[in-house]
């Protein structure tokens, strides 16, 4: 009969079970390490409005008013 839910302590024992038999048997673990994904640039419309010392927020006011 098949199982459909094992616990946790279950699992983790086949698994470790079948990690032993697959080292026994030759097998090679190598840990490589994930690429990261390149990163986004929050990139504003710099030449729009042309409000100078606004860094971005409010842009079109200006940096007096607020």
């Amino acid at each position: 009969m098949n199982e459909v839910y094992k616990s946790k302590s279950q699992l983790r024992e086949e698994t470790s079970e079948a990690l032993q038999q697959f080292l026994a048997r030759g097998g090679q673990i190598q840990v490589v390490k994930a690429r990261k994904a390149p990163t986004q640039k929050m990139l504003g419309k710099q030449s729009r409005n042309a409000s100078t010392g606004s860094s971005g927020f409010a842009a079109g006011y200006p940096s007096r008013s607020l």
